[in-house]
């Protein structure tokens, strides 16, 4: 899978702690560990079955997760 890491996304004014507290635009807050990338198609097509499920009471952890960890 190919991911574009050089895509600049603007996190301004999404609720970003990082970026919504920097009010110079001069200022590149590099003091907290925040993603400014996007979320890989994945993780965002895994959490969209999951939200569909509709249930979010304790889970037991499927095997796949570990294999998927360790990698």
């Amino acid at each position: 899978m190919k991911y574009n890491f050089d895509e600049i996304v603007s996190r301004h004014h999404t609720n970003s702690y990082k970026w919504d507290s920097a009010t110079l635009p001069d200022i590149l807050p590099m003091w907290v560990a925040d993603m400014d990338f996007r979320t890989a198609p994945a993780i965002i097509r895994a959490l969209q079955q999951r939200v569909q499920h509709g249930i979010f009471g304790y889970t037991r952890v499927p095997d796949e997760y570990y294999s998927a960890v360790v990698g």
